[in-house]
């Protein structure tokens, strides 16, 4: 499989499960690649697909990343002082491309993307489960290719832009970090390279300000959210269900906010009202009110919730008013508000429902409740 890469003299293709980006003349390559990183002149560029599993195998305690990608690039014939090289266990076949042009700026962004280990920037979680062998690989590998003569402070700069049109992207699809459920910024492998072929007068910006930053932004964007959705079919207005699960919200942990003690878990009344509660999560107006109260509790963690000058807290009476009036219409149902102390509720706790979604779940609760 090769690609157009519309970079006169460098050529693209996908062989032997790795995607292998070759020019005739040297480029200078910044990158965070295993295999030859840092700031190097260099033709090629190498992502190499690796099993999930590798080198994950406890039977295999000496498996070097750095090894493996040296005996591939001897397979694939090509010099080991002239190729960076990337790993990566998302699928070659699903390698995501695109090229923007703008007066004398040309570049083509690849991308591969996998998010079964995304995290979120400084959370704990992460590198304590770093510190454990992981179940599954996934990891976001980024290759930017710029027609054009980037000084070396550009190219960090254009390494800045990447990540930062990297993580919007995962915002635009909603990841959430497999530790904590809360937006992701990255995975926990994530690589970037940024090469350019020197060509023409020196480029010293890459920034958002500027028109190269602005073409890189937009090429990263679009081929990651692609990436992601050939990789794993993820897409943005995927069911509820789904993304609860993101955040570590199951049906069940739904079920167990019930208050009525006489409803034996197992039991077919317990089951009938998990199957009216699961109906209505189906409902496209609930869903997108449970989505909001969702977005309320995460700004709520994060402090951004405008709170009452008097007291420094979210005003319980006026956030009822609104959920009954929202409630009252999604479900028909006059008395869908259940006791709840909303100002008892501890919002930086995040292993629990916050109390924006628990005030919607408890009302669904008890809506099911009395209809069966």
């Amino acid at each position: 499989m090769k690609f157009n890469v519309e970079i006169e003299p460098i050529e693209a293709e996908v062989r032997d499960s790795s995607l292998i980006i070759w020019s005739k003349t040297p480029l200078r390559i910044l990158s965070s690649a295993v295999l030859n990183g840092g700031l190097k002149e260099a033709n090629g560029i190498i992502n190499v697909q690796v099993s999930e599993d590798c080198g994950n195998d406890k039977n295999d305690e000496h498996w070097n990343a750095e090894d493996f990608l040296i005996r591939k690039v001897q397979r694939l014939q090509l010099p080991n002082d002239q190729v960076v090289g990337l790993m990566t266990a998302a699928k070659m076949q699903n390698v995501a491309v695109s090229s923007k042009k703008y007066d004398e700026i040309t570049l083509t962004v690849f991308a591969t993307a996998g998010t079964s280990i995304a995290v979120t920037a400084g959370e704990s979680a992460a590198s304590k489960e770093h510190s454990c062998r992981l179940e599954k690989c996934g990891t976001i590998n980024i290759i930017l290719l710029v027609d054009g003569n980037l000084t070396e402070s550009c190219m960090v700069d254009a390494l800045k832009t990447v990540t930062e049109a990297k993580t919007v992207a995962l915002r635009e699809l909603d990841v959430r970090s497999q530790f904590s459920g809360d937006a992701a910024s990255g995975t926990l492998t994530d690589s970037v390279a940024v090469a350019c072929t020197k060509k023409g007068d020196a480029i010293k910006f890459a920034g958002t300000f500027t028109m190269l930053g602005e073409l890189i932004g937009k090429c990263v964007r679009e081929t990651v959210k692609t990436a992601i959705y050939k990789q794993e079919k993820l897409v943005p207005d995927r069911p509820l269900t789904e993304r609860l699960a993101e955040r570590k919200i199951s049906l069940e942990s739904i079920m167990s906010l019930l208050r009525e003690p006489h409803i034996i878990h197992g039991s077919p009344k317990y089951q009938q009202l998990k199957k009216q509660v699961e109906q209505t999560l189906s409902d496209r107006k609930i869903a997108a009110l449970v989505m909001a109260s969702l977005r309320l509790d995460d700004d709520l963690r994060k402090g951004l919730i405008p709170a009452s000058q008097s007291n420094n807290s979210i005003d319980k009476i006026v956030f009822e008013e609104i959920i009954r009036t929202v409630l009252r219409d999604c479900l028909s149902e006059e008395k869908v508000i259940s006791e709840f102390d909303f100002r008892k509720e501890n919002p930086l706790n995040e292993d629990s429902i916050g109390p924006f979604t628990k005030c919607i779940f408890l009302a669904i609760l008890n809506n099911a409740y009395s209809s069966i």
